[in-house]
């Protein structure tokens, strides 16, 4: 007779379960649609990002051809258009590359400008410092120590890619307002710091010597030579952007 009751209590219980099972399908299903619908959403986003990825790569490329061959007016309009499209690392190279060229026509308000936006389009730090960076330098002669110190904090933070340059620029920035003292401490910091580049050691070496000699006229003249200026943050982005964790992606 036990027997029986425990067959009976154990088909109730399926019963049971089957039209839980039963209530509850509609909601599984309406969870499975939902995820499948997402997933479908994020392949579509990530395939049209990598297809505005794809073509903002060819339009760059075209821009930096007509760059190549001295046309600069068509350049310039490739570049331009780079810069409008959806593509943000894009869109920062491209706007840097329009800084240059308005950097070449002396015009070194637009150049920053377009420097500032570069630095604010792309998500990527070995961009965006590099863009912020050649801002700072550019705009060093006009803007004041606390403008730039301002514009160069952010840039001389630990893991940063461009912190020792950042930090040689500041030095030059307090050189060249006058505040001697600050500025040899950070050169000095910077000419024995490992990891420093070379390039920085020595140019901070080199100007620690000069102000130690009292040769301070020497010291701030080093500050406009080409080595500590734009074309050489150019060089060390190149750099960095060859290195694998640098590639350029669809940030």
């Amino acid at each position: 007779m036990s027997d029986i009751f425990d067959e009976t209590e154990e088909n109730l219980r399926a019963d049971k379960w089957v039209a839980i099972a039963k209530k509850a399908a509609p909601w599984v299903a309406g969870v499975l649609v939902l995820a499948l619908v997402i997933a479908l959403g994020v392949w579509g986003y990530d395939s049209w990002q990598s297809s505005i990825a794809t073509k903002a790569s060819e339009n760059y490329g075209q821009a930096i051809e007509s760059l190549g061959k001295g046309d600069k007016t068509v350049a310039k309009t490739q570049f331009e258009a780079v810069a409008k499209a959806g593509n943000p690392t894009y869109k920062a190279l491209a706007l840097q590359q329009l800084a240059a060229l308005s950097l070449a026509d002396n015009k070194t308000d637009e150049a920053i400008a377009s420097l500032d936006q570069a630095a604010k389009a792309s998500n990527s730090p070995l961009i965006s410092d590099a863009a912020a960076l050649k801002a700072a330098l550019l705009a060093m002669d006009k803007a004041s120590l606390a403008d730039t110190q301002k514009r160069l904090e952010p840039l001389m933070k630990e893991g940063r890619p461009f912190a020792a340059m950042a930090k040689e620029t500041l030095a030059m920035a307090k050189l060249q307002s006058g505040d001697i003292k600050g500025a040899r401490s950070d050169l000095q910091v910077l000419s024995v710091t490992l990891g420093v580049p070379d390039g920085v050691k020595q140019r901070a070496g080199a100007m620690v010597a000069a102000i130690d000699s009292g040769a301070i006229g020497t010291a701030q003249a080093m500050i406009k030579l080409p080595e500590a200026s734009v074309p050489a943050l150019n060089q060390a982005a190149s750099q960095l952007q060859a290195a694998p964790q640098g590639a350029v992606s669809a940030q």
